[in-house]
């Protein structure tokens, strides 16, 4: 992506963010329940997780509260100062650990080598072209520990969208007509194998696939949770 594009992509979500207020209050399900039986019996306050494309901190919100040391990181402003004024406001006093918050490129991360036990992507690796989603994989597994874990949710398929729009790449769509990506700009579509392949230097813990339909807005999505460790 060139840096002409790079600055309209970042200023896409920026304005995103900015429109859609109260967008992402809560974090999903999957990630509650992963990080609870993976971290059960450890000292939250002693493992460090990072989010990458953070947005206003939901998924931090929840982490944050939950005594883990956290770090995000997002190509929006908005969301950054959103996601900092949530846990400043509603966090105060649980977490004697403070937030890590930096408005940039998840394609090169700006933390040392071994820094987290935790990576979470939560649908932002996917709004990107395959040669970003590359670059980030493998920053993930530079900035994970031996042994941290990659905590993913990543589009499939047999959503609704794929294959409308304007093909850019094989997989990857912009101006996607309906579905969860549409109006989301750059979207890859992931399957089993491609996923394999862009994370063949972690050690793949489970895939799961989860396909669901939303009947108000009248799309079939498909989710693939994904979970790795760093060999």
């Amino acid at each position: 992506m060139s840096a002409a594009a790079k600055k309209e992509h970042l200023q896409h979500w920026d304005e995103k963010f900015r429109k859609k207020g109260g967008w992402g209050r809560y974090p999903p399900e999957d990630l509650v329940r992963y990080a609870g039986r993976t971290y059960l019996d450890a000292d939250k306050t002693d493992i460090s997780v990072l989010e990458v494309g953070c947005g206003p901190g939901a998924n931090l919100w929840f982490l944050h509260r939950e005594g883990y040391k956290i770090s995000g990181i997002d190509g929006s402003q908005t969301a950054i100062d959103a996601a900092g004024k949530r846990l400043a406001t509603e966090n105060v006093g649980l977490n004697p650990n403070e937030p890590d918050l930096h408005v940039g490129d998840f394609s090169t991360l700006p933390w040392d080598d071994e820094s987290f036990d935790l990576v979470v992507d939560i649908f932002a690796i996917y709004a990107n072209t395959l040669e970003t989603i590359n670059q980030t994989a493998a920053e993930i597994h530079r900035v994970l520990k031996p042994g941290g874990r990659f905590y993913a949710k990543m589009w499939g398929r047999k959503t609704t969208g794929y294959g409308q729009g304007t093909e850019i790449e094989p997989g990857t769509y912009q101006e996607i007509p309906t579905g969860p990506c549409a109006g989301m700009g750059v979207s890859h579509f992931f399957d089993r194998a491609e996923i394999e392949r862009i994370f063949s230097n972690f050690e793949i813990d489970a895939i799961d696939v989860l396909t669901r339909t939303d009947i108000l807005r009248d799309y079939k999505a498909e989710e693939y949770m994904c979970q790795f460790t760093k060999r």
